[in-house]
């Protein structure tokens, strides 16, 4: 124990010698450019340099920052010799004192609940009491009627005051538990937002006279980044549709962004930029395994799956129905500057991002984008018509790959995902059903006809489709159908009727693309011959 003291004071007298001479600095930080992933975090300070050599230390800084992007630079008559990193695990909570009260009232409560609770058991135990006596007076010979019905009496007033009384003392100690439980819920929120160790940036600075100087520092935080996303917005037909662009912004750092000037870049730090180099590929001649290795490799799968266990089934989105179209006041980015392998968004006003792990909503940018509206139908697998908007224009919007929501006439009508990353020069976005248009889909019964010719069976087998616009308005509407492909030889497909369809010979694809005029009806068909083996079994349909 003497030995162990003796090594902590030494510790402790060598902390206090490594403190000495250092000035501590406060710094703000007052610029972030928050990555995919990451984000690169820029504080200002200013401190009175002494004459000579001394070392300030910036404090507060976060815990999870990278040493090597430790950035210091500034103005004034100082020269900076060196720039160290450290970690500090002192760091108290600037709400110790409201937590330590807590604490005591928590405490306090949980006192008087048990005496509360003590309180009622006395009356539990006189009840009992009570009526053990009372059945055993009951049992006595020798009462008249009067001293029966007097003792029934007693026991009816005492019973009753017994109940009263625990009823009492159960509203005390639901009324202290509820006390109780909010003050632990708010011990709990504090504890929560307890601060974690904080790192410090230690420069080593030369001066040859007393001077007024200022310093930025910069640094790279990993645990935080953002995620595009959007709302598309049609107010109906004929219309431009309203692109807007958000991120999600995360900060999980452990220090606030309070009013900082913020921006948002399409890079990725965490991920390597190192070139990537091909080595010669040397091929192998498979060897068959024997059936004795076959068995030891399936049992060595199987005993792995069964360690690591099933996957876990992805997220899915809960809030779908708590989307509304409502009025929303953003800071806009007041540029979008292109570099060379990145593009970059500054948010036109400070914007403050708690450090609360949570996603934060910062409106990026505002198009309206010239759209064309038109309706698609696939009566094999949906009888409903759908309504999309075919946009141009976009790819010089700087837009990246994300999740959209979907308004039509003011209403959310779905989610969508926006694949920019692919080199298409129209977008395509789903508005939704439409029942004012009806389209139904049915089987020829007079073209079914089966017959077997040199051990073949011929079928043929036509559709007949209908569509309906029961709209006020005319529509542009591309129907869709199939007919099969023959999976072999012995098999054969032959298109026999494509009733006016652009037909696709290598997918088996009948595309008809119809102006169909208001209250309209345009009726459409089909049909197609197959020849198969008779004793070979085949679905047609």
């Amino acid at each position: 124990m003497r030995i162990a003291s003796i090594l902590f004071c030494s510790f402790v007298t060598i902390e206090l010698l490594a403190a000495e001479g250092e000035k501590p600095v406060n710094s703000r930080i007052s610029e972030v450019k928050v990555f995919l992933s990451g984000a690169q975090v820029s504080r200002t300070a200013s401190s009175t340099i002494s004459a000579g050599t001394s070392a300030i230390v910036f404090t507060g800084l976060a815990e999870g920052l990278d040493p090597q992007s430790i950035q210091v630079t500034g103005k004034g008559g100082y020269s900076i010799l060196s720039v160290n990193h450290r970690v500090n695990y002192l760091t108290e909570s600037p709400k110790k004192k409201e937590m330590e009260e807590l604490q005591a009232r928590i405490k306090k409560l949980e006192h008087d609940y048990s005496i509360e609770n003590g309180v009622q058991q006395v009356w539990l135990n006189e009840e009992q009491l009570l009526l053990k006596n009372s059945a055993v007076g009951g049992q006595q010979n020798g009462l008249t009627a009067a001293q029966l019905q007097a003792v029934n009496d007693y026991v009816r007033e005492r019973m009753k005051a017994m109940k009263v009384g625990w009823l009492i003392q159960e509203e005390k100690k639901q009324a202290i538990h509820q006390e109780a439980e909010k003050l632990r819920q708010q011990l709990a929120s504090m504890q929560a937002q307890a601060p974690r160790p904080t790192s410090e940036v230690v420069v080593e600075i030369s001066s040859e006279a007393d001077v007024n100087a200022s310093f930025i520092i910069t640094y790279f935080a990993s645990s935080a980044g953002w995620v595009p996303a959007y709302d598309l917005r049609a107010k109906g037909i004929g219309q431009p549709i309203e692109l807007m662009m958000k991120a999600q912004v995360s900060n999980s750092t452990g220090e606030d962004w309070d009013k900082v000037d913020l921006s948002l870049s399409s890079g990725n730090p965490t991920l390597s930029g190192v070139m990537p180099t091909m080595n010669p590929w040397t091929l192998y001649v498979h060897q068959p395994l024997r059936l004795e290795e076959i068995s030891i490799r399936s049992s060595r799968t199987r005993n792995a799956v069964g360690f690591f266990g099933s996957a876990p089934a992805p997220a899915s989105r809960s809030d779908l129905d708590d989307k509304q179209e409502q009025p929303a006041t953003y800071a806009w980015a007041s540029a979008i500057t292109p570099r060379t392998t990145t593009v970059e968004y500054s948010i036109a006003t400070p914007f403050t991002i708690p450090a609360d792990g949570k996603p934060h909503t910062v409106g990026v940018q505002s198009q309206n984008i010239a759209a064309t509206y038109k309706h698609y139908a696939t009566p094999k697998l949906d009888k409903d018509a759908f309504l999309y908007a075919r946009t141009t224009g976009w790819e010089d919007l700087s837009l990246l790959p994300g999740e959209a929501n979907v308004f039509f006439e003011g209403t959310f009508v779905g989610q969508s995902f926006l694949q920019l990353d692919q080199p298409k020069d129209t977008l395509d976005i789903s508005l939704g059903r439409d029942k004012g248009v009806v389209v139904e889909r049915v089987k020829r019964k007079t073209t079914n006809q089966k017959a077997v010719v040199g051990g073949k069976r011929t079928v043929t087998i036509g559709w007949d489709l209908t569509v309906r616009n029961t709209k006020g308005t005319a529509i542009d509407l591309e129907v869709r159908d199939q007919y099969p492909l023959s999976p072999q030889s012995e098999i054969e497909v032959k298109l026999i009727e494509s009733g006016g369809a652009i037909v696709d010979d290598q997918k088996g694809l009948l595309t008809w693309s119809q102006r169909i005029e208001p209250k309209a009806i345009r009726k459409l068909s089909f049909s197609y011959e197959v020849k198969h083996p008779k004793d070979l079994p085949v679905v047609l349909e």
